[in-house]
């Protein structure tokens, strides 16, 4: 199956604009899957009603505790935005990530880069609740012009609650919460205000038998006004599976600023869009969009890798210039 894709040298956009006629790929986990009538070597059959009858089977919750939910077997999830993209599957998941980003030459940081790497935690608690441990890092910034600087960001924690879990049509609705208290450090602009709060909603749906839409909704507010800042947001994502393995992807992110802090740091330092929230002075009204461009591999049931290249598509940077972003997801 995998020397199949040895030729998958075409360019991202015409993989996702493939007509979606072609041979259904495999599903991971589908010989050990309740409809194991309908799998002939490990593979599902190659028609679409075939696939919906055989994941009609995986209808019934996971019955093991804190066992993801593998009834969707075609979706990945979103990989740009990490902390504030959300997966609407309810999940068990150890998701380690590392971030290269470019800061803009015209940033009052005079250009340089940042690294930030973290460890994402997801457990889901009941085959709906899922437990959401999504900012637990550690930063490194290496500004153009000053000293150099590193230090733990802020701790985010928060629940998700699947609202509508729709197998047939592979459809997914959840929505939650997550706080982040002032645990970082200020040598990384953290540790200031009491607070963020953050409440989001987000879907999943299959389309065409190989193509899958995520979005994400949300807005964050911090518990002291004069100390972060507060913002709308939205990210989507459109993937094509290949070969039942790969997955070709594009996301656009969108941060809509409603308020600014008030701690003198100017506007012109931009906010941080999810990663940090620096409560920058006079930028309300202002609006970050980003695109990414990435790939992601489903190893097996329980291994996901995946890399973005993320960059900003609006006349505002604040500190993106450009973005990369690597992940490895270990799943129960």
């Amino acid at each position: 199956m995998r020397r199949s894709c040895a030729p998958l040298g075409v360019l991202l956009l015409v993989i996702l604009a493939l007509p979606a006629n072609a041979e259904a790929p495999a599903q991971p986990g589908a010989a050990s899957a309740p409809g194991a009538s309908l799998v002939v070597d490990g593979a599902l059959p190659s028609d679409a009603i075939g696939f919906q009858r055989a994941a009609a089977d995986w209808s019934v919750p996971p019955s093991g505790q804190l066992q993801s939910d593998r009834a969707f077997p075609g979706f990945v999830g979103p990989i740009s935005n990490p902390v504030l993209s959300k997966d609407p599957r309810s999940l068990t998941e150890a998701r380690f990530m590392f971030v290269n980003d470019s800061i803009p030459p015209d940033h009052p940081l005079r250009g340089g880069n940042f690294q930030v790497i973290g460890l994402q935690v997801r457990v889901a608690l009941t085959d709906r609740l899922s437990l959401t441990v999504d900012k637990g890092v550690y930063a490194w910034i290496h500004p153009g012009s000053g000293p150099e600087q590193d230090g733990f960001i802020n701790i985010a924690a928060g629940l998700k609650y699947l609202l509508v879990r729709d197998v047939e049509n592979q459809f997914l609705w959840s929505a939650g919460f997550m706080y982040e208290p002032q645990t970082g450090e200020g040598s990384v602009f953290q540790n200031q205000g009491h607070g963020v709060m953050t409440a989001f909603t987000t879907a999943g749906k299959q389309l065409a038998d190989y193509y899958h839409v995520l979005g994400t909704f949300g807005y964050q507010f911090p518990l002291d006004s004069n100390q972060n800042s507060s913002f709308f947001y939205t990210s989507l994502h459109l993937d094509r599976q290949v070969c039942g393995w790969l997955y070709p992807l594009i996301e656009l992110n969108w941060f809509h600023y409603a308020a600014g802090g008030d701690r003198g740091l100017p506007p012109a330092l931009g906010e941080g869009d999810g990663l940090l929230n620096l409560g920058t002075s006079g930028v309300a009204g202002n609006d970050l969009v980003t695109l990414a461009a990435g790939l992601k591999a489903v190893v097996s049931e329980h291994l996901e890798t995946g890399v973005a290249w993320e960059f900003p598509i609006s006349n505002r940077k604040d500190l993106i210039d450009n973005r990369l972003t690597f992940e490895l997801i270990l799943r129960y």
